[in-house]
Formats: C-alpha cells, structure tokens, sequence
C-alpha cells in the first residue's frame, strides 16, 4: 500500500501546475493565461530563407481537458514599412489541427510562418488559440536569422 501511495504521490508531482509554464528558449517569452490554458509565445530566429518562427508552449491548469488551437492562431506580420500581412503556418502535411490537451498536461510546438517580404514584428492573437471571444494580441520584434553551416 506505502508504494502505490508513493508512486500516486509522484505522478501527481509530474503533473501540470498553474502558472509554472516556463519560456521554450527566450527570455523574450511573453506569457498569458486564458482560461484552463497556460500561454508561452516567443518568436525565435527566422530560418535562413526569411520565414519567422513562432515557438508555442501551453500548460492545461484545470482538471478537464483544454482546447488548443494552433491552426486557428491568428498571425500577423509587419514590415519595415508598417505593412501588415496575414501569416499561415507552414504545413504541408496538415499536421497542425485542433487538440484538447489533457487536464495538467503541458506541450510545445514551434511554427514556420512564410512570408515573401521581411517582417519586422510578428504578433499572435493568443486568445484564438483557446477560441476566446476577445482579442488578445502578443507582438514579437525581429529576430536574426539562423545562419547555414557550410
């Protein structure tokens, strides 16, 4: 009986807790929570033909499962010259779909989003990723590229 408490007892300390989300990478992470569901967005280098890479980390703080909707996260991108585009994920395959993460489980995706133009700043209206009825937008400013290996 002492092990199986021991072994509840350890799994329970595995599990997702509220607001312990952590950055994927960057100290340039912005966090928000709505909802169930634990928010970590960062814009991390652009890949070395020009397209800016989002990086995503969620946690699940309730007991329930939560909804995250990376294909339907609303992207934009700025140039230098103010424009804004609209932005689509990179996915040929159509991996990127709704999923209901478990209750006080956690992931992490990065995203490619091309473009043909450099973009200055990325924003993410997180709240699309949860299907929030308000707007909740997080703007990330450039970032280097990654540079090839020759």
């Amino acid at each position: 009986m002492r092990s199986f408490a021991a072994i509840s007892c350890v799994l329970a300390g595995c599990a997702y807790q509220a607001d312990t989300l952590r950055p994927t990478t960057q100290v340039t992470s912005q966090r928000t929570t709505l909802g169930c569901l634990d928010l970590a967005i960062e814009r991390r280098p652009d890949l070395p033909n020009g397209d800016a890479v989002v990086a995503y980390a969620f946690g699940n703080r309730c007991d329930h499962p939560a909804l995250v909707d990376l294909a339907a996260a609303a992207v934009i991108g700025r140039t230098d010259e103010q424009r804004q585009l609209e932005l689509a994920p990179y996915d040929p395959r159509y991996e990127v779909r709704p999923l209901h993460l478990d209750g006080r489980a956690m992931g992490r995706e990065a995203i490619a989003y091309p473009s043909d133009e450099r973009l200055n700043e990325v924003c993410v209206d997180a709240a699309s990723i949860a299907h929030a009825s308000a707007t909740h937008w997080l703007c990330f400013t450039s970032r280097p590229q990654l540079r090839e290996v020759p």
